[in-house]
């Protein structure tokens, strides 16, 4: 039997152990040993019901509230949960952008951003707004491009803080800077849920009033995340309903999803230096391994997560890559995974990669759950496939 090999991290993340043991104390909860429900630490009941249950349920939503923040270098009353990093985003760019919409017509961004915000983006042009998307060529946010572009009629910003595909780093706080000087009523956003708990950042390190994070991303659930919204932000409701979240995200609060979150968020925080040491190290012997195979190219920005790796094999496609890889019973991208099935990477075009270079080229995406027997029995399999089925596809 093959063993698995989970290199796809970007996409999604295992559960930690942290998140299953939350998981399990909900799970284990019954109904019918609830008769001393004032001491029920985790609820099931709706946290805006108004008896001891429901208060219960609120108790802890709000400590959580407080974990996440503590992750993130800022006050519980910024965060506001959601339904993942998608529905954070959307909140921010279109909650953002509507509530300026008579102080100017003109909106930053990059041209790698995830479709989370790319859709957005064209959905804005159609209503009218100039989106002025920046260069990312190389792995490099375009600094002189954006001087250009930085003027008082812009109102909003959004700008990833680490590329999905590239693992690229770019340099938030110098673009909020720069857009701030030229415009210091606009608004910045950064989606961080492939940077949240993989380098220490908080939003005032990046100079960011808006700023997305994802729980499935950090080995907690999927359908649940946060987006930090600074003191002061005005944003527009996305989602009418019945006022939860200070009324901008109306909706019953996910309140399994958001302990596991939180649960997930507390172990990531506190173990973040060991994890990275972690992944340095099964990165390097990765890295270290692919760049002497022949004919195989490393994207490499300069400056990126050791977590993301993306290889390109001039004449091989990445499909193919990815299901030999797949029959070892390893599991590996082919670009992001909320658009493999769109087609070709806009994102890498954008980093300056042929259509060829583009179509051959996959993601290795790394967790501190992986081991280094993982990824000595990844380069074993990849060097066997040089010598053998890849030499006759060659």
């Amino acid at each position: 039997m093959k063993k698995l090999v989970y290199f796809d991290n970007s996409a999604t993340t295992p559960l930690s152990f942290a998140a299953r043991d939350e998981l399990m104390r909900y799970a284990s909860e019954k109904y019918q040993e609830c008769e001393e429900y004032n001491n029920i630490e985790r609820s099931f009941a709706n946290p805006s019901s108004l008896h001891r249950a429901g208060f219960n349920a609120e108790r802890r939503l709000e400590e959580c509230r407080e974990i996440i923040a503590g992750t993130m270098g800022c006050r519980a009353a910024e965060i506001y949960f959601t339904s993942g990093g998608t529905e954070s985003d959307n909140l921010a760019i279109f909650g953002a952008v509507y509530a300026r919409a008579r102080r100017g017509k003109t909106i930053i961004t990059t041209d790698s951003e995830h479709p989370a915000v790319g859709e957005p983006m064209k959905k804005l042009e159609s209503d009218g707004y100039k989106v002025i998307r920046l260069s990312t060529s190389g792995g490099r946010l375009d600094t002189d491009m954006l001087r250009s572009a930085a003027s008082e009629d812009v109102i909003f910003a959004s700008i990833m803080r680490v590329n999905n595909e590239t693992g690229a780093i770019y340099d938030i706080k110098t673009a909020s800077d720069i857009i701030k000087r030229a415009s210091p009523g606009a608004i910045i956003h950064s989606d961080c849920v492939q940077s949240y708990l993989k380098e220490k950042i908080s939003p005032s390190m990046l100079g960011a009033d808006l700023f997305s994070v994802s729980a499935h991303k950090i080995h907690a659930l999927k359908g649940c995340g946060a987006l930090y919204v600074k003191s002061g932000t005005r944003l527009i409701s996305q989602l009418l309903g019945g006022g939860q979240e200070k009324a901008l995200r109306s909706g019953t609060e996910n309140t399994v999803g958001i302990s596991v979150f939180a649960a997930a968020a507390a172990d990531g925080y506190e173990k973040l230096n060991e994890n990275n040491a972690h992944i340095a190290f099964l990165s390097s012997q990765i890295r270290n391994f692919v760049i002497n195979l022949p004919g195989v190219k490393l994207l490499e920005p300069p400056s990126s997560l050791p977590s993301i790796i993306s290889m390109s094999v001039p004449g091989i496609k990445s499909e193919v890559m990815l299901h030999l890889l797949s029959d070892e019973g390893i599991c590996v991208s082919s670009g992001s995974a909320c658009s493999s099935k769109k087609g070709k990477s806009s994102v890498l075009h954008a980093y300056g990669l042929t259509d060829a270079e583009a179509d051959s080229t996959i993601r290795i995406s790394l967790s501190p759950m992986n081991t280094e027997e993982e990824t000595i029995y990844f380069c074993d399999i990849l060097a066997n496939m040089i010598k053998t089925k890849w030499k006759t596809i060659l």
